[in-house]
């Protein structure tokens, strides 16, 4: 017993300690970040919309006044990136195949559009391509990108970095991914463009806000994306925003397309809502509800 209370006192006391550690220092201000409210961000250039990881779908995203484009990219066999979500083309093209073991024009002698993946609940009837990163840059030069390495292996890391540097885009783009080791491996071979958090980055931030040991987090990225819950388990909340704000995190929560939940996230504090319904949440905005 007293082995027993010798031990939750220790804890007690590890924990007075750490309470009374300084914290760590918000991070820098990145040009990527320039809205005033919050950024309406175009999940997939608005999937909903139009088919999705399409340069049509991004040109709509922007025409009806979206702030930033999100879009997934993969790296073909002859080291051409595309953008797409999943790994085969299966899901959403009337072909067949693994991207990494197809060349981009074999790629692209696919339509592009179909199934729910990138079009839910409806078909595409103009003929649409898998594009490429670079096109997609050429197309919309002037429009901020949120772009998720969808890969574990590094060599996408290193084609998007320079990508990105040849079109002289670091200032309006804003790298992720799941991968948390592919987001160090980028930070460390690509210093001058910004990273969001990766999954076990957001996962150490999430548990040291909920046992109030937050300002122990020495963020590595410039934003935190996060859905607002993970199966029963809410995620975001006021104080979890908040703690990112004061690091200076811009918070980004995902996939949000009903107009009662777009304007909960916005009343909870969130920098950018990441949406298949831009245009629902564009026009919430712009109404008297706003956000």
């Amino acid at each position: 017993m007293k082995l027993f209370f010798g031990v939750i006192l220790s804890v007690f006391l590890v924990y007075f300690v750490l309470l009374l550690i300084p914290g760590y220092p918000p991070v820098d201000e990145i040009p990527f970040y320039q809205d005033s409210g919050v950024s309406v961000i175009a999940h997939r250039g608005g999937r909903a919309l139009v088919p999705g990881n399409t340069i049509e779908a991004a040109k709509n995203a922007v025409d009806i006044g979206s702030d930033i484009i999100e879009i997934d990219v993969h790296l073909t066999a002859d080291n051409t990136l595309v953008v797409r979500h999943d790994a085969m083309i299966d899901t959403t093209t009337n072909g067949s195949g693994l991207i990494a073991n197809m060349t981009l024009s074999d790629i692209q002698t696919y339509d592009a559009g179909f199934n729910e993946i990138d079009y839910p609940g409806a078909s595409w009837e103009i003929p649409l391509t898998v594009p490429s990163l670079k096109s997609l840059f050429t197309a919309l030069p002037n429009q901020r990108y949120l772009i998720e390495l969808k890969p574990k292996t590094l060599p996408p890391a290193d084609a998007l970095c320079q990508l990105i540097l040849e079109h002289k885009l670091q200032n309006q783009v804003l790298v992720g991914s799941f991968h948390s080791s592919v987001l160090q491996y980028f930070r460390r071979s690509c210093p001058s463009i910004p990273t969001s958090l990766g999954k076990s980055e957001i996962t150490l931030f999430v548990l040291l806000e909920r046992i109030k040991l937050g300002h122990l987090f020495n963020s590595p990225g410039y934003s935190i994306q996060l859905p607002i819950k993970y199966g029963d388990f809410a995620i975001l909340t006021p104080e979890l925003v908040k703690l990112a704000q004061n690091l200076n995190m811009h918070v980004d929560v995902w996939t949000v397309n009903d107009p009662v939940e777009l304007e909960m996230v916005s009343n909870i504090g969130v920098d950018g809502i990441i949406t298949d319904r831009p245009d629902i949440a564009i026009s919430l905005r712009d109404t008297s509800i706003g956000f």
